[in-house]
């Protein structure tokens, strides 16, 4: 008993021995990077800088060798932080705290500051590391052998990968580390399709991106995952091929699993030699990493080689060095504080959860009140606009009784308004053809009175040829003075005629429609027109051209109106001859107007039959209307003509006229050239 225990005690020290010596070789191999670093402190002036590099040592001091001093530049890292406010500083320096607690073993106090860290990281939106805080807390727990919360934590750390919060490159390395995170959990809990799932995922991503550190894990790990489904073939291929990826990125920790994978599956077959020589050459390769969980696992695996090949010596000193090294790993002690850890901080999530709900439903139930106080504040403002409402609305019904009241005696005053408008239009009308009328009328006097002369004289002659008894000679006078008289009946007849159409044009119209011969209502209204304007002014000349369809029936319409429609369209063409007359007089017309032509003002009309309907035309030659006024002429009181000269009625009630008998009025006009308008009505 004594001799065994002292064996024991050998073979602890011997492992201690070789650690050391491990820690040694890596140490000196850290020293120039780390004196390099102190270097750049020295000469460091920013404190920002100051604590990036103090951070960087930290890592590197205890990397590998598990220098205490790491610690020291991790606090002064922290301190300097705090003191300049820099709180990306003070997170990575915890961080890196915390992941030097978990290398030296210290998983309680690691995954305490480990939480504390995730809370401060979710505080202020530190989202990268959050990220890599949750990942260790992962890994921590997957130390210590709770492998349900090590997957828990992969799990959070898969959603904040797809969070959408890492973009570009940043998003390929969250979802690759995620993968890996879930992958290790799921070996950890021997759920090898899973674990073989994500392993596949990360393997296609690193062959895609010819990521070499990544194939590397990922080949190592399908290795495992293909070596415990008993896979064999698919576990050698990923087996072999992870080492020369692992050698070219300088992992000698992925190097050494791999070999003793492949030293596992030797084992299987019971190919003793090799597996013998793989996990051999795993244990030297571990000497140069810092891993004693695959150090105590190629412990085990070389007690059992040497067991089964009698060697019973060297199995019973890897069993007791396999035993020394997993008590070192895991210290009951530690373990149980780190779990009761895990329960506080279960319990804490608990309580967390239990007063979220409490908060939660006390917070429903002020909604609730709010709501239904909102409800009844709504019915009031409700019933309150309701009744201002009412009260406009009584208002403003009478306020618009007494404006019907008003806008109706407005329409009143305005339809007899109206009324007058058109009777001193019609007035207006009847005043141009008074002119030309006593011009029509003075003619036939005129021959009325010397035909009277005439015929008085022959008389006298008649009476002395017959004294004298020239009975012939008396019989021709007697034929001459009855010529006379035919005459002066007809002229007779024509002024009577020329009375009776002015009377039928001054009174009221019937609104009664009687076939009426067009082109005699429209010549003479052309020659009223003319004279009359000639009234008023003797130097005014126009010619008029007509050009009346023979072969045109008479036109079913109220003569007076069609009459007073043409009055005016004949009233405004000569009136824009005569102006343009007055122009070239005193030659002030534009330059392409001057010629050696001299104007000639004319007037053309003209009537044409057109299928079942009759256009008549009135065109002159005078200066036309602007194109920016042409659709304004029909528009009541809009005139062209200077102030005193015209009421602007005239067309606007030409327009209603044609309209009521069915037809259309239409003008073309070209400025400086003349215009053109048409009527077009209904023969019937």
């Amino acid at each position: 008993m004594n001799k065994t225990k002292l064996n024991i005690e050998a073979i602890k020290k011997l492992i201690t021995f070789i650690l050391i010596i491990f820690s040694v070789s890596n140490l000196f191999a850290q020293n120039k990077k780390l004196d390099e670093l102190k270097l750049q402190l020295s000469k460091e002036k920013t404190d920002t800088g100051r604590i990036k590099l103090l951070i960087n040592m930290g890592r590197l001091g205890f990397g590998r060798a598990k220098n205490d001093s790491a610690l020291w530049y991790l606090q002064e890292a922290l301190a300097l932080s705090k003191k300049i406010h820099y709180r990306k500083g003070e997170i990575y320096a915890r961080q890196e705290m915390t992941n030097f607690l978990r290398y030296t073993g210290n998983y309680p106090e690691a995954l305490k500051m480990s939480l504390e860290n995730l809370k401060i990281d979710e505080q202020y939106h530190q989202y990268d590391a959050l990220f890599y805080q949750t990942r260790l807390i992962g890994w921590i727990y997957g130390s210590m052998g709770d492998n349900k919360k090590q997957l828990d934590y992969s799990k959070k750390l898969e959603v904040l990968a797809h969070s959408g919060s890492y973009k570009g490159s940043g998003q390929k390395i969250t979802t690759t580390t995620a993968d890996n995170c879930m992958a290790l959990a799921y070996s950890s809990l021997h759920v090898w399709d899973s674990a073989l799932h994500y392993q596949l995922l990360i393997y296609k991503s690193a062959l895609k991106n010819e990521d070499l550190m990544w194939l590397a894990l990922a080949t190592g790990g399908l290795g495992d995952s293909y070596s415990e489904k008993g896979n064999n073939d698919s576990a050698f291929f990923f087996y072999r091929n992870s080492i020369p990826y692992a050698i070219k990125v300088s992992r000698r920790d992925i190097v050494a699993a791999s070999e003793l994978g492949i030293a596992t599956l030797f084992h299987k077959k019971d190919q003793l030699d090799s597996a013998l020589y793989y996990a051999r050459q795993s244990l030297k390769d571990l000497g140069k990493t810092d891993e004693p969980n695959v150090m105590m696992d190629a412990y085990s695996l070389l007690s059992k080689l040497y067991q089964r090949g009698h060697r019973y010596d060297s199995a019973y000193n890897y069993l007791q060095n396999y035993i020394t090294l997993k008590d070192s790993i895991y210290n009951q002690a530690k373990i149980a504080q780190a779990q009761n850890l895990s329960f506080n901080e279960t319990l804490q999530q608990e309580q967390i959860k239990q007063a979220k709900k409490e908060a939660e439903q006390q917070y429903k139930t002020k909604i609730k009140v709010y709501i239904l106080a909102a409800i009844i504040l709504v019915f009031l403002v409700i019933a309150f606009l309701l009744s201002r409402n009412l009260r406009n609305k009584r208002k403003a019904n009478l306020l618009l009784s007494k404006q019907k009241e008003e806008i109706q005696t407005t329409l009143s005053e305005l339809k007899s308004t109206q009324k007058q408008l058109i009777q001193s239009e019609k007035m207006a009308s009847l005043g141009e053809l008074t002119a030309g009328i006593a011009h029509e009328i003075q003619n036939p006097l005129n021959f009325v009175n010397n035909f009277s002369e005439v015929s008085k004289e022959l008389l006298d002659e008649m009476k002395t040829e017959l004294d004298n008894g020239n009975a012939d000679d008396a019989k021709e006078i007697a034929n001459d003075v009855i010529q006379n008289l035919e005459k002066i009946n007809h002229h007779g007849k024509r002024a009577d005629a020329i009375v009776k159409g002015m009377l039928q044009h001054s009174r009221i119209s019937t609104g009664v429609k009687e076939p009426t011969d067009i082109n005699a209502l429209a010549d003479e209204y052309l020659r009223l027109s003319y004279h009359g304007l000639r009234a008023k002014d003797k130097s005014f000349n126009s010619e008029m051209q007509t050009d009346f369809d023979k072969t045109l029936e008479k036109v079913n319409i109220i003569p007076q109106d069609i009459g007073r429609v043409l009055l005016n369209l004949y009233n405004n063409a000569f009136y824009a001859v005569q102006q343009k007359q007055k122009e070239a007089a005193e030659q002030r017309l534009p330059t392409f107007e001057r010629s050696t032509t001299r104007y000639v003002p004319t007037v053309w009309v003209s009537t044409k039959k057109v299928t079942d309907k009759v256009l008549l035309t009135v065109k002159d030659n005078g200066n036309g209307i602007p194109q920016k006024v042409v659709d304004k002429i029909f528009h009541p009181f809009f005139t062209t003509k200077p102030t005193g000269e015209g009421t602007g009625l005239g067309l606007s009630l030409s327009y209603d006229i044609v309209k009521a008998h069915g037809g259309e009025i239409k003008v073309e006009s070209e400025e400086h050239t003349g215009t053109i308008f048409m009527i077009q009505l209904p023969i019937s």
